[in-house]
């Protein structure tokens, strides 16, 4: 048999072996893509499954081929050591010159593979806060409160405060006169949650009664005892205002007053002191 034709055969065999390979790599990442999916799809699952497949799909099928074309360029007597060692040289430049961009890709595949934030979510990522928009391989972008537009590259991201993720909670740091036994005003906070939580309009916001987890301090004015109460992803803020309204009227009610910076002088022979400090 002739060298040339051995060679065809070898360089036939490269590409039938790529583009079998390149066949089951696909179906085998689309049966991932489908398993991150699971039954109950969304839309932010979906994204996050295809995004992260697909990129997995590309470099192993680019690898695939780049190892084919070598094998074909040495059959075709090509010298290939210099062409690797012009790619190896052209690849430490490109990664020079890319170093940010690589970073952000690396940063935004673990972002999507951990699942660190969905869209929807409340997060604090690269100094800034605010609602998830979207999530690209590359960038996050956030609406903060005042309807600002955040494009945070993901290779930024080295810490993620995801305020959504399962459950969420509205921490208040209640202030009370030292004059006033400490587990009235508590009965009163407790009395107020509950009241507020089987309500229908607030039922579905709160998820528990408060939990008050003990005095947190003393303070120059008040005993400050610190509480929380358990609310359903994304509705604690708007729960906890509403809280805060009802808790005052309802300490008012019973004659408790929230402490506020005050101070007492002492006059002796007609020279005034001051004995206290404003908090």
């Amino acid at each position: 048999m002739p060298e040339w034709s051995e060679n065809l055969i070898v360089v036939a065999v490269a590409i039938v072996a790529a583009l079998i390979a390149s066949y089951f790599v696909s179906r085998g990442f689309g049966r991932m893509e489908r398993y991150m999916v699971g039954e109950s799809p969304t839309e932010p699952t979906q994204k996050r499954a295809k995004t992260i497949s697909g990129l997995l799909r590309v470099v192993t099928i680019i690898s695939i081929w780049v190892v084919a074309i070598l094998t074909v360029l040495a059959e075709l007597g090509v010298q290939i050591g210099p062409l690797l060692a012009a790619a190896g040289i052209g690849g430490i430049v490109i990664g020079l010159g890319a170093q940010t961009f690589v970073k952000d890709l690396i940063g935004g595949f673990f972002v999507l593979a951990e699942r660190q934030y969905d869209v929807g979510d409340y997060v604090e990522v690269g100094g800034v806060s605010g609602t998830v928009e979207s999530i690209g391989i590359r960038t996050t972008i956030l609406r903060g409160l005042d309807a600002s537009r955040y494009v945070v590259p993901n290779g930024d991201v080295r810490v993620s405060t995801n305020m959504t993720r399962d459950f969420s909670r509205y921490l208040l740091d209640l202030p009370i006169p030292y004059d006033i036994d400490p587990q009235r005003a508590i009965d009163v906070v407790r009395k107020t949650g509950e009241q507020m939580r089987h309500e229908p309009g607030w039922s579905a916001d709160i998820s528990g009664p408060v939990e008050v987890l003990g005095v947190e301090d003393y303070a120059e004015s008040a005993v400050t005892v610190r509480l929380y109460l358990p609310c359903t992803p994304g509705r604690q803020w708007a729960a906890g205002r509403e809280f805060r309204r009802r808790l005052k009227g309802a300490l008012d009610a019973e004659g408790i007053s929230i402490p506020f910076p005050h101070r007492e002088l002492i006059v002796r022979q007609g020279e005034a002191v001051g004995a206290g400090g404003a908090t």
